[in-house]
């Protein structure tokens, strides 16, 4: 005890002192602890096992030993009390060790100072770290730190957006550091057609898209990329058959009633679709909204906006290899209600009751109870691997990127394969000649299944809804078992029956720079697309719809699109002064492109046999082939004084021979502009706002006409009489030539600003728009006075579509630690979609009335006869829907009700009664984004709504419209059956027509639901392995999980409320008007969405 209150009385005398008084000090506690043991001990052998120790751990801590020479007393060793000496020296050792850390903590010194970035504005929000160590502070508000360090260490500043700095401490008290920022994100360099310009100068409309979740996404089709990403980008996939189901892009509204999707450019190449393309091999994407940015483009569709994807390059340095490999799990979203065995024959009864007829017999085996939903759908697997190869030198760079996908589909025996190959060469052959070429090709192939959803419910997911549940699956002899009224068994169709695709698709460029003399670069590159689809179908003559069509159906066809495009362009840019930046572009552009299809056709198969030759009846053979030519000239000037006024102007001129004769070249100029007011001296030590500019833009665009040969008229052979006799000639047939079409035009203009503050760590941008599209071409019919028949030709329509929206984006850096940050986007679009200016017409009591052009027509039942369910016409939305307004269901006779135009109801409505019943279009698309990290585990996700739109559920009428002996809907559950029953349910009539006369399957409101929906699109859970093997190899690993189509938020009663029974992709020598532009949010048995569950690596060395 003695000892132990000494050397506590010792330890506050000396804790004060200097290094070498610590020296004695512990030398005396040895003594003092020797001297007071009945043992034997040297005195430097102590010293050697603890003092030594000591001064080297405090050596380490940049603190230098004065070594003092014990003084020896005795020469020989005495005999140790051993346990008295373990006690004593573990007190020892506890002593030396608290004088250590207290010799640390006294040798700390507090370092202050402020943090500012290049322009001398105070930066909040800066970690500032001690090097090799967790221990940080943070600057406050107005950037000023203060952090308590060892003397000698050194500091490491580090802020999200600028480059982190280093300071050696060296004694210092105050250290004031000045940050840069970090060019690649506010210099980054955003491509905007035939060119680039860094971010911070563009004067229009454009938005740049990440695309760093592609490697944790199973994303096939790279317009998934763009979802609810982009303010004015509304992404929808009305699909989830494998390979990336029916996709379509539609940015800032729906400008023209021929063809919805904007302009996709590869690497310079114009090209009609993505599909050549592995998302995986994207390195950025740039879409140019409004007109003044896409003006570049002219008349080659920039209507409807331009998508720009600049596909990896190769990158100096060793090769890097980046490998991604993921494996996952498939299920449809959810099931419809469906009536069981009982519930249908009680339908079946009131049906044949209703429509006063006897309910007719059954086979015997119809006794079953299924739900053909479980048979047809099923939980799918998925995978896929992709490898990226870079590398190169200062002469030359490569980049070769590797995928192999395969998924199976939700629907049995559907599948989808793709491999793609992605190259990239670039090499400087002189110090003036660069050359390069960018090469993507891929090989798909697939199987799916019918989907010829008009012809007697012939789709097998309407035919999983369709099929009685008393129906079984296989009959007395082991076939598939029809329905009693020959519609077609969906396992039947499913395994029985063939179709079968393979695609190639070849995008590919060959480039060279030259630089020439006054910093003028002429850059050549010629492009190919080439695009091979090549589908076979078979029905089997032993299947119900197969023998019905004389023993079997086979079908071969083979399509192919090649374009070419060659572009030549020179370029120019100067700084004068160090305040004028000057950049010129001019250059031409030649297009062709050449589409040949040949489709063939038999029936009378033998049996087993599917190769078409073996046809015995009905043989055709049908081909037909287009060509057509775009030449072009543009130019582009960009100004920009002092960096804070920026100018921007352009001009087209666009030749083709898809216009009429007379108007075959069109004119489009852009203008915009910009200030920078943050640059202003008003605003320059301004420490809130970071960077202000507001942009104004104006420009004219065109689309052109979907068909070919409009100067040209169809020739039909006939006989006529001249002199008595009878003579060979022609009449006029359809198309009618029309010389004068041109190009549908669009103008528009943008107002937007760009603001960021609190050193760039909030950023809003938002823009105005309005855009009007004249000229759109419509069919027209004409009655000729010498065929007297009606034909039809192309011509451009009196009047307008409007678009007018706004659009805004938030981006915030909620959190910036060095351990933990949290970054969200916010985005949202609102559009008003409106036609007008189409001219009256006179009916037949002679009055003017507004013409109404109809579109998407659907035969349900597959009777045959189209029901068409939008309409363009004045003062309506592009693409409406049309019909009636239903009201209800008459309590005495269980007839429909529906409100006539006078404001009353009727079960007997006439055509006049017919209203719009509301748009598929959305007026408003909004899309949140977020990344939630901490340390190495990051959280990802995305979620996207849309509200405004309507959906008109086409499959609701074939589940509730109670007309056939289909089964049902469980809301039919509710329907009438007796007098005075009061629903909301018409009374079943087989047959389809009631007791007042009139078709129990009306288009009215009655099937139109609210297609707003809340859904969380992806959720993607990530870990960076790391450890010191790793980062010595340089070896990167991550695991993750992602989730897609997790949680949907909707009113709607369907599969999903993303629908559009019509394809939307632009066709080879398209139809006017086709449905695909305006019959948009219609459902009619498409292939349902699926929730996908995915877990994967990425690993990279």
């Amino acid at each position: 005890m003695r000892i132990t209150r000494n050397a506590k009385l010792l330890s506050k005398r000396y804790l004060n002192v200097n290094y070498q008084h610590i020296n004695f000090f512990i030398i005396a506690v040895l003594k003092r602890i020797v001297f007071n043991i009945n043992s034997y001990i040297s005195i430097s052998y102590i010293k050697n096992i603890f003092i030594f120790p000591c001064f080297i751990n405090c050596n380490e801590h940049n603190f230098t030993p004065q070594l003092i020479t014990a003084p020896s007393r005795h020469s020989k060793f005495y005999k140790l009390n051993t346990v008295t000496m373990k006690r004593r020296i573990t007190l020892l050792v506890v002593i030396l060790f608290a004088q250590c850390s207290m010799l640390l903590a006294q040798n700390n010194t507090s370092v202050k100072g402020a943090i500012k970035d290049e322009r001398g504005i105070p930066l909040p929000g800066v970690t500032v770290t001690i090097k090799g160590t967790t221990n940080a502070a943070v600057s406050d508000v107005n950037g000023l730190y203060s952090i308590s360090v060892p003397s000698n260490t050194t500091l490491v500043y580090s802020f999200i957006g600028y480059d982190s700095k280093e300071e050696l401490v060296n004694g210092r008290n105050e250290i004031n550091v000045s940050l840069i920022p970090n060019v690649k994100q506010l210099e980054s360099v955003v491509v905007i057609g035939y060119g680039s310009q860094k971010k911070k100068d563009i004067t229009t409309a454009i938005s740049t898209v990440s695309v760093k979740d592609v490697s944790e996404r199973p994303i096939v089709n790279t317009g998934e990329v763009l979802a609810g990403k982009a303010p004015g980008v509304q992404v929808f996939n009305a699909s989830g058959a494998p390979g990336g189901g029916n996709l379509s892009v539609r940015i800032r509204g729906l400008s023209s009633p021929n063809g919805t999707e904007p302009v996709y450019v590869i690497d310079g190449v114009i090209v009609r679709n993505t599909e050549s393309l592995d998302p995986n091999n994207i390195e950025s994407i740039s879409v140019l909204k409004d007109a003044s940015a896409a003006g570049i483009y002219g008349s080659l569709g920039a209507t409807n906006g331009v998508v720009l994807i600049t596909t990896k390059k190769g990158t100096k340095g060793q090769t890097k290899v980046d490998i991604n490999m993921y494996t996952g799990k498939q299920q449809i979203v959810k099931k419809l209600d469906l009536l069981n065995a009982d519930q249908y024959n009680s339908l079946m009864s009131d049906e044949y009751k209703n429509a006063n007829q006897s309910v007719p017999s059954l086979p015997s085996n119809f006794t079953a109870n299924n739900n053909w939903q479980d048979l047809v759908y099923r939980k799918a697997t998925q995978s896929g691997i992709n490898v990226g190869l870079s590398g190169g030198s200062d002469k030359g760079t490569f980049y070769l990127g590797l995928g192999d996908i395969n998924q199976d589909g939700i629907i049995n025996g559907t599948n989808f394969k793709r491999y793609s190959i992605n190259l990239s060469l670039e090499q400087t052959m002189k110090s003036w000649l660069t050359v390069g070429t960018n090469i993507a090709y891929n090989r798909s192939d697939g199987r799916t299944v019918n989907d010829n959803n008009s012809a007697n419910h012939g789709g097998v997911v309407l035919s999983a809804l369709y099929t009685p549940p008393i129906v079984p699956i296989f009959n007395s002899t082991g076939m598939y078992q029809a329905n009693s009224d020959n519609s077609t068994n969906p396992l039947d169709d499913i395994y029985s029956n063939e179709n079968h695709y393979v695609k190639n698709n070849l995008l590919g460029n060959v480039h060279a720079e030259i630089t020439l003399p006054f910093n003028i670069k002429y850059r050549s590159q010629l492009g190919i697309a080439l695009n091979n689809y090549n589908t076979d179908s078979f029905t089997n003559p032993l299947t119900n719809q197969g023998a019905s069509q004389v023993n079997g159906i086979g079908s071969s066809e083979n399509n192919e699109t090649f374009r070419y495009t060659w572009d030549n362009t020179l370029s120019w840019s100067t700084v004068i002064n160090k305040k004028h930046n000057i950049s010129v572009v001019a250059g031409t552009s030649a297009i062709e492109e050449k589409y040949t299809d040949s489709y063939l056709y038999g029936t009378g198969f033998p049996a087993g046999v599917t190769t078409l030759n073996a046809a015995s009846a009905n043989k055709s053979i049908s081909t037909f082939k287009t060509d057509y030519t775009v030449a072009s000239y543009f130019g582009r000037v960009n100004y920009a004084f002092e960096d804070k006024y920026l100018l921007a102007a352009s001009i087209r001129a666009d030749g083709s021979s898809r216009s009429g004769i007379n108007n075959q070249w069109g004119y489009f100029p852009t203008v915009s502009g910009a200030w920078r007011i943050s640059r202003e001296d008003f605003l320059k030590d301004n420490t809130f706002i970071y960077d202000l500019k507001v942009r104004a833009g104006f420009g004219e665009v065109g689309n052109l006409p979907q068909t070919l040969y409009n100067s040209y008229s169809a020739l039909n052979p006939a006989a006529y009489l001249f002199g008595g006799n009878s003579s060979s000639g022609y009449t006029p047939g359809t198309p009618l030539g029309n010389p004068d079409l041109k190009w549908e035009t669009t103008k528009g203009v943008n107002l937007g600003f760009d603001l960021s503050v609190l050193n760039d760590r909030l950023s809003l941008s938002a823009d105005y728009y309005s855009k009007k599209t004249t000229d759109f071409i419509f069919p027209v019919t004409f009655n000729t006075a010498v065929s007297g028949s009606a034909n039809q030709g192309a011509y451009n329509l009196p009047g307008y579509v409007s678009n007018k929206g706004l659009e805004l984006s938030l981006t915030g850096r909620i959190i910036a630690g060095t351990d933990f940050s949290w970054t969200a986007t916010v985005n949202a679009s609102f559009n008003k979609n409106i036609v007008n200016g189409i001219p009256q017409v006179l009916d037949n009591s002679g009055n003017k009335v507004d013409q109404v052009f109809q579109f998407g027509g659907i035969a349900f039942g597959g009777s045959g006869n189209a029901t068409n369910l939008t309409i363009v016409k004045n003062g309506l939305p592009l693409g409406s829907f049309y019909g009636y307004q239903y009201a209800g269901v008459d309590p005495a006779t269980g007839n429909a009700l529906y409100k006539t135009a006078s404001g009353g109801t009727t079960a007997t409505p006439s055509t006049t009664d017919q209203t719009s019943l509301g748009s598929g279009l959305p007026k408003a698309v909004y899309g949140f984004t977020n990344t939630i990290a901490y340390k190495n585990l990051s959280l990802d996700f995305l979620i996207d709504a849309v509200t405004g739109n309507k959906v008109f559920d086409a499959t609701r009428v074939e589940t509730e419209g109670m007309y056939l002996s289909g089964n049902a809907s469980t809301a039919v559950l509710k329907r009438w059956r007796n007098p005075g029953d009061i629903t909301d349910v018409p009374a079943a009539v087989y047959g389809g027509t009631n007791s007042a006369g009139v078709s129990t399957i009306l288009p009215s409101s009655r099937f139109i639901e609210n297609g707003a929906f809340v859904r969380l699109k992806s959720l993607s859970l990530s870990y960076n392995i790391k450890n010191a093997f790793f980062d010595k190899q340089g070896i990167k690993l991550r695991v993750y999980a992602t989730a897609q189509n997790l949680v949907t938020i909707t009113k709607y009663k369907g599969y999903y409320p993303e629908v559009n029974a019509f394809s939307s992709s632009s066709q080879n020598g398209g139809t006017l008007g086709s449905p695909s532009s305006t019959a948009i949010g219609i459902d009619y048995g498409t292939y349902p969405q699926t929730k996908i569950y995915t877990a994967g690596i990425n690993l990279s060395f």
